[in-house]
């Protein structure tokens, strides 16, 4: 069912591999001013360049925008990325966590997007898709994967096992991870994976609704303006990494919430809840009559926080937009998150059990959507790692 094409990949030269790669999550603007002040070599100056001549006819952005084209090309000419000399499929692995994931590396089409070939769980926001949108439209540069799961196939897992039984083509430590690459090049291979994808009952978009969401609406505009067009443009593709369910982690965002109005945190189960005031922590455990176990998204710990808390008590109405509550990841520690209460920072911090990915899926078929910062996915991917350029 998904249509999945190789791409010409630009990747980083091996031995400058750890100095190029980034981790997007987290990255704010202060930390890639520092890192491309110690890297010259580093994606950074594909995403947030140094402007040296202010002076020079346009707006900061577009300044901006044309300063990251003379970096792409200058990275291409020192072979700081190099292009793949024929389209390729990817097997990547990442060892992190004390857990490794492999998955597949290659790109999708949009049209899988629209018409729900991947299924959707998470709404997405306009205004964060424009940001994206005219960053492809001004780069042409796709360079952080989509991650997309389904329920393993036994055929896929044996190709990948024979295929990581060689050398890979890339390897490298970042961060405390261990990241490796084999490309897939043969076209009687290529066409085995291909065709096996097709024969997927379903997928599920897992993280990266909003790039997912901008790399088809910017598809869509280019459609319209080709007068030519083929659907092998590479406009028509978005770069992902296909995981099967039993290679992913899923971990929950828990509840920061900066103003009330009105002995132990981590919960063990669903339909738990941690809450920390300042100096007491609290285990709640929702009451089985407010437990809806006909209505999938109703049943979700998430929801249910929203439905008899957030909403209710809090006054928190919309939690995409309300100032007044934010997330953290399941991976930041809870001794930050107190501290965050402690000082003052916050008012109260709610710690959630994780989502599973059987809900998840459940929730997708249906065609509904969980409410904001459901699930937080591990693993989340290196930008500059493999970068497909749309022309």
């Amino acid at each position: 069912m998904p249509n999945i094409k190789p791409i010409k990949a630009l990747l980083p030269n091996p031995s400058l591999a750890p100095e190029i790669v980034v981790h997007l999550e987290n990255l704010t603007i202060e930390n890639a001013k520092i890192i491309r002040n110690q890297s010259a070599n580093s994606f950074v100056h594909l995403l947030i360049p140094k402007i040296e001549h202010y002076y020079l006819q346009g707006s900061k952005q577009e300044l901006a925008f044309k300063k990251i084209a003379e970096n792409l090309e200058d990275f291409i000419q020192q072979k700081v990325l190099i292009q793949d000399n024929q389209p390729s499929l990817y097997i990547y692995q990442i060892k992190h966590l004390n857990i490794t994931q492999t998955g597949i590396w290659t790109a999708t089409s949009i049209d899988d997007y629209l018409n729900n070939t991947v299924k959707k769980h998470e709404l997405t926001r306009i205004e964060r898709e424009r940001g994206l949108i005219e960053y492809l439209q001004q780069t042409g540069i796709d360079a952080n994967p989509v991650l997309i799961t389904y329920l393993a196939k036994e055929e896929i897992n044996q190709f990948i096992e024979i295929k990581k039984s060689s050398k890979p083509d890339l390897s490298f430590t970042y961060e405390n991870e261990e990241h490796q690459l084999w490309k897939i090049e043969n076209i009687e291979e290529i066409d085995k994976i291909i065709q096996l994808f097709k024969e997927m009952d379903s997928t599920y978009l897992a993280d990266g609704h909003h790039r997912a969401a901008a790399a088809c609406t910017y598809g869509i505009e280019r459609r319209k303006l080709n007068l030519k067009h083929k659907g092998s443009e590479e406009y028509n593709f978005f770069t992902s990494v296909y995981m099967s369910t039993d290679q992913l982690r899923i971990f929950e965002f828990h509840r920061v919430i900066k103003d009330l109005k009105n002995d132990d945190l981590k919960p063990k189960q669903e339909h738990q809840f941690g809450l920390y005031l300042t100096g007491k922590s609290y285990l709640l455990t929702t009451k089985l009559e407010f437990i809806d176990l006909k209505n999938i998204v109703e049943n979700l710990d998430v929801s249910i926080l929203e439905n008899l808390i957030l909403k209710p008590i809090l006054n928190i109405l919309d939690a995409r937009t309300d100032d007044r509550i934010s997330f953290a990841g399941g991976l930041t520690p809870i001794d930050d998150l107190i501290k965050l209460v402690d000082n003052g920072e916050q008012s109260a911090v709610f710690f959630l059990y994780p989502t599973s990915i059987d809900d998840l899926m459940k929730v997708a078929d249906l065609g509904e959507t969980m409410p904001p910062k459901s699930t937080w996915f591990e693993p989340k991917f290196l930008v500059g790692l493999v970068t497909h350029f749309i022309d």
